[in-house]
């Protein structure tokens, strides 16, 4: 591991905890994991796509969404990537190389290679509805947001960067684009249509619905709302406010399974629902049962009894599986997710990258025992004694594990290039953990075992240093009963303290 990264990167936070194999992993191998998807996304390996290159849209939004704290200047590179590759309609094109977009590479002449594909045509770049994927585009406003909250920049929202079809906007317009593109594509019962492909690729509802993008969608306003307000836009607070209402109003008249007390995965372009009580294959799935409740658009109660759901049907020791039972028939109105193998991939595996949903889920839920179950099932540290099932290194996430309706149930597959490692150390230390910022400061709200005494973590933010002490007299998951700074009482979020200072926060929960 390289020392800048072990003493410069990772020293920008480290926790000391109760649990060894997440110290390990939060303090030093999961962040490097993450901001090597960032550099790389998903082209540096054959192992994982063979002659792709460019940047996945999704991928890197996400990727860098856990990393402006580590490498700012990364991030905000990869933004403006992201922010040129979307088009004036709104929607990312799903996989682009970024210079094709960047002024400076202009009359730069692409490299040749036999063993990638050849490089498209300037009319081939820009790829229509048919194939753009409903949530690509979503994941800038959050990542944008959580990229400000860390530096500060807040110039940076009024920016104007070109669209990748011409024409220019700021970085504030671009993101009320991406918005208004989901609102402007739902299906019949207002809920936002899955086009390709939504998160899963091989859920191809086409002009069906996706109940996970329009869960997506309600959180991206939710952050968008925060922004709005913090920058004093307040016609577009009540129009984005009015928006998630609708979205939120739809996805509970709408997607709640009675009967099976869980978010169904969406309905095919014929009206048929995926993901029901009714069903035998494809009965709860994964996505749609975490971004209800990560999202905050449902009910407490509701939220709860999905993600009981969850853990009743798709918990192993491995860590949770993307749906069960597997697809055993193929249906092409719900896509090629039918037609996979059972047990691999996205047909009935464990799909790493949307586990630490559930840590999120549960932390947000209160649940602070099941958010570490999940955490700890999927750890790969945890699995260092079962290399001969798992196979793969065990400080790496992967991309999948094999599911219980496979044989070579357990086994680890595509280790390093995978999403999984950006969302592990977002949400383990933003939720689990609770240390993460707001456009006000500083938050500090954990849910942790019950059996946990308490944790410390050293957080470096804007050129000050936090040193937080985290107590649990009372063994709870959740509350946060006092908070001190240097000795002083204070509510809310911590605002920014001198640049070069050393401050203490004490917190005790109860």
């Amino acid at each position: 591991m390289p020392s800048r990264l072990t003493d410069e990167r990772c020293a920008k936070f480290q926790v000391k905890s109760p649990n060894e194999g997440l110290d390990t992993m939060l303090n030093t191998w999961t962040l490097y994991q993450a901001e090597t998807c960032v550099v790389w996304s998903r082209f540096a390996s054959f192992i994982e796509v063979g002659g792709r290159t460019g940047l996945g849209y999704r991928d890197t939004a996400q990727d860098a969404m856990a990393v402006p704290h580590s490498a700012p200047a990364m991030t905000r590179k990869r933004i403006v990537d992201l922010l040129r590759g979307q088009v004036k309609a709104g929607y990312g094109l799903h996989l682009f190389d970024p210079d094709w977009f960047d002024p400076e590479k202009a009359d730069v002449e692409p490299s040749k290679s036999p063993t990638v594909v050849p490089t498209p045509s300037d009319e081939d770049k820009i790829h229509g509805i048919a194939d753009t994927c409903s949530d690509d585009h979503l994941w800038l406003v959050p990542t944008i947001c959580r990229y400000v909250m860390e530096t500060g920049e807040t110039d940076f929202f009024d920016e104007v960067i070109p669209y990748a079809d011409g024409g220019n906007a700021t970085v504030y317009e671009h993101m009320k684009a991406a918005l208004n593109f989901t609102d402007e594509h739902v299906g019949a019962t207002g809920i936002a249509k899955g086009l390709r492909a939504d998160w899963n690729d091989c859920l191809n509802l086409g002009g069906g619905e996706s109940s996970m993008v329009a869960f997506l969608h309600y959180w991206a306003l939710q952050d968008f709302v925060d922004l709005a307000r913090n920058r004093g836009e307040l016609d577009d607070v009540a129009y984005y406010q009015q928006m998630a209402q609708k979205v939120q109003d739809a996805c509970e008249t709408h997607l709640w399974d009675e009967d099976g007390g869980w978010y169904i995965r969406g309905i095919t372009k014929n009206g048929d629902k995926v993901g029901t009580s009714k069903q035998t294959e494809g009965k709860v799935h994964l996505e749609s049962n975490t971004w209800a409740v990560v999202s905050g658009a449902v009910s407490e109660e509701r939220g709860k009894k999905a993600m009981d759901a969850v853990d009743e049907y798709l918990y192993s020791d491995f860590g949770l599986h993307l749906n069960a039972p597997s697809f055993a028939t193929p249906n092409d109105d719900i896509g090629f997710v039918t037609r996979v193998y059972q047990g691999v991939k996205e047909n009935g595996a464990i799909f790493s990258h949307p586990n630490p949903w559930a840590w999120v889920a549960e932390a947000k839920l209160g649940r602070g025992d099941q958010a570490m179950k999940y955490y700890d099932a999927l750890n790969p540290y945890n699995q260092n004694d079962m290399i001969e099932t798992r196979i793969t290194e065990p400080y790496s996430y992967v991309q999948f594990i094999m599911g219980r309706d496979h044989q070579d149930h357990g086994r680890a597959n595509h280790p390093w290039l995978t999403g999984t490692s950006g969302w592990a150390y977002f949400a383990a230390t933003n939720y689990i953990l609770g240390v993460r910022l707001s456009f006000d400061g500083l938050v500090v709200d954990p849910c942790i075992p019950t059996e946990w005494p308490g944790f410390e973590v050293t957080r470096q933010w804007r050129g000050a240093t936090y040193q937080i002490k985290v107590d649990n007299p009372s063994n709870v998951s959740k509350g946060v009963k006092s908070i001190t700074l240097n000795g002083e009482a204070i509510e809310g979020a911590i605002p920014p303290q001198a640049e070069g200072s050393v401050n203490h926060v004490h917190v005790v929960l109860g």
